[in-house]
């Protein structure tokens, strides 16, 4: 299903193609194993142009985090692909990691963008929007304490490298939150 829903789901991020991403919450309550057809489209869905798809992909991540048939990692390479490629805009990944954040969903967020970040990071120019993801990571770190996501390649270059920047300052921010981690209580109400 989440292969023939596909090309859909991607005109969703790369057009004006409006409503695609609906059927993805009903798609993850099937069951099955979630397999990569399922986390791409997810990752399209989560860049989709139209708040209300973007809402759907959101919906369906939460669904497949509680019910452990979330692979992050996988997720977050898939996003991470996409935006190399400029299919998804980091501005519209932001806005729907801050919408599943707002649900107290701060692990599985941060997790995800653990695993987007480091090729990001790795662009010899920032793509625009890398700042508002890590303000997002940032603050999914601040509300778990720190706790919740390994090491984010190339985060402490940024925040070394200094200056003023958006970029600069909320990897700082990031990279202190991930430092302090230690004595601070998680909250995650999605595993």
């Amino acid at each position: 299903m989440a292969t023939w829903l596909l090309p859909a789901i991607t005109a969703c991020a790369t057009e004006e193609l409006r409503g695609a991403a609906r059927p993805l919450p009903g798609l993850v309550e099937l069951g099955g194993p979630a397999a990569e057809a399922i986390h791409l489209a997810l990752a399209y869905g989560l860049g989709a142009r139209h708040p209300e798809d973007r809402l759907s992909a959101v919906d369906a991540l939460l669904v497949l985090a509680a019910q452990g048939r979330l692979d992050a990692a996988l997720l977050g390479r898939e996003l991470a692909a996409l935006v190399g490629r400029d299919r998804v805009k980091p501005n519209r990944l932001a806005e729907s990691a801050r919408t599943a954040a707002a649900t107290g969903a701060y692990r599985t967020v941060l997790s995800v963008l653990a695993a987007v970040l480091p090729a990001l990071l790795a662009y010899e120019k920032a793509p625009h929007g890398l700042s508002v993801l890590l303000s997002v990571a940032a603050e999914c770190t601040e509300r778990c304490g720190g706790v919740g996501a390994g090491p984010i390649a190339g985060l402490s270059t940024l925040a070394a490298r200094g200056g003023s920047s958006q970029s600069v300052r909320h990897a700082v921010r990031l990279q202190a939150a991930r430092e302090q981690g230690a004595g601070a209580t998680a909250v995650d109400i999605v595993p």
